[in-house]
C-alpha cells in the first residue's frame, strides 16, 4: 500500500490533539440526549427510581460517551492506514483548509440525503399497513406527533445523528472493520480492495441498523416485521454514508446523515400540518 499516513500521524501528540477535536465535535450530540432521558425517568427501574435526576442522566450519557471515545481514538490510529479521511483530522494534524474540499460534495451529499428520507418514509407507508402498529418516525407520525416533538428530533438527529451516529458508525466502526480485514486478506498491503471496504460497510451499517432496536423496543411490540423493516431502512442509510465516507470523507457523509433528518422533519410536519387541517 502507498504510504498515506501522515508523517506525524503517529506521533502521540497529534494523536491525543485530534482525538480531542473528534470527541469534542461529538459532545454536543451526546448532550442532545439529555431531553429524552428527562422524559423516560418515570419509566426508571424500582432500583433506580430514588436516585436524583442529575445522577441518572449523567450515567445515562456516560455509556455513549465511552462509546464515542473509543470509536473517535479507533478512527484517530487505524483511518489514515487504510486511507479512509476526515478533514477535521487532516486539518488537525496537518493544518490542511476544511471548507474547500468540503464545498464540492456539500450539494450532493444533502441531496442524497434528502432522497433516502423521502425513500424511507416512503417504503414505512407501504410496510405499515401490514405491521398493525404505528411505526416511529414513519409517514403517519403526524398523527400524534406535535412541532415540539419534530423540532426536538430533528435537533437529535441532526447531533447525534448527523455526527455522533457518524463518529461510532462508520469512523470507528467501519474503520475497524477495513483495518482487520486489510490486514487478515491483504496482510496489510496495497490500497484495501473495493470487495473488502463494501463488507466492511455493509457489515457496520448492519450494526447501525440494529442499533435502533432497543430504542423502538421501548415505544413499540418488536415482531419480526418491525425488527426487518428497523434494520434494513437504517441499514440502507447506513450504507449510503458508508460509500460517501469511503468515497470523500467523513464530513461529507455526516452532511448526507443530516440532511435526510432535515428531510424527516419536513415530510413528517407536513403530514401533521395535514392532520391537523
Amino acid at each position: 500500500m502507498a504510504d498515506q499516513t501522515p508523517k506525524d500521524a503517529s506521533n502521540p501528540a497529534s494523536f491525543v490533539k485530534t482525538f480531542l477535536v473528534l470527541l469534542a465535535l461529538g459532545l454536543p450530540g451526546i448532550l442532545s440526549l439529555t431531553p429524552t432521558i428527562i422524559g423516560q425517568l418515570e419509566a426508571l427501574p424500582p432500583e433506580l427510581a430514588d436516585m436524583p435526576p442529575s445522577v441518572v442522566v449523567a450515567l445515562s450519557l456516560l455509556n455513549p460517551l465511552i462509546l464515542l471515545a473509543v470509536s473517535v481514538a479507533v478512527g484517530v490510529l487505524l483511518a489514515h492506514r487504510v486511507g479512509l479521511r476526515s478533514l477535521v483530522a487532516e486539518r488537525v494534524r496537518q493544518g490542511a483548509e476544511i471548507w474547500p474540499r468540503l464545498r464540492p460534495h456539500l450539494r450532493m451529499a444533502f441531496v442524497a440525503g434528502l432522497i433516502f428520507a423521502v425513500v424511507v418514509l416512503g417504503l414505512d407507508a407501504l410496510i405499515d399497513p401490514f405491521a398493525n402498529v404505528e411505526l416511529v418516525d414513519g409517514p403517519l407520525a403526524g398523527e400524534t406527533a406535535t412541532l415540539g416533538a419534530l423540532l426536538t428530533q430533528l435537533l437529535l438527529g441532526l447531533l447525534y445523528g448527523g455526527i455522533v451516529e457518524e463518529l461510532m458508525l462508520r469512523w470507528g466502526m467501519m474503520t475497524l472493520l477495513v483495518w482487520i480485514g486489510w490486514r487478515l486478506v491483504q496482510r496489510g498491503q496495497d490500497t484495501p480492495r473495493p470487495a473488502l471496504v463494501w463488507t466492511a460497510n455493509i457489515l457496520a451499517a448492519l450494526l447501525f441498523g440494529i442499533g435502533h432496536l432497543p430504542a423502538l423496543a421501548a415505544m413499540v411490540a418488536l415482531t419480526p416485521l418491525i425488527i426487518a423493516r428497523t434494520v434494513v431502512l437504517n441499514a440502507l442509510g447506513g450504507v449510503l454514508f458508508g460509500w460517501l465516507f469511503w468515497r470523500r470523507n467523513l464530513e461529507t457523509a455526516m452532511v448526507a446523515h443530516a440532511a435526510a433528518h432535515v428531510g424527516f422533519f419536513i415530510l413528517n410536519a407536513g403530514f401533521l400540518l395535514l392532520n391537523l387541517g
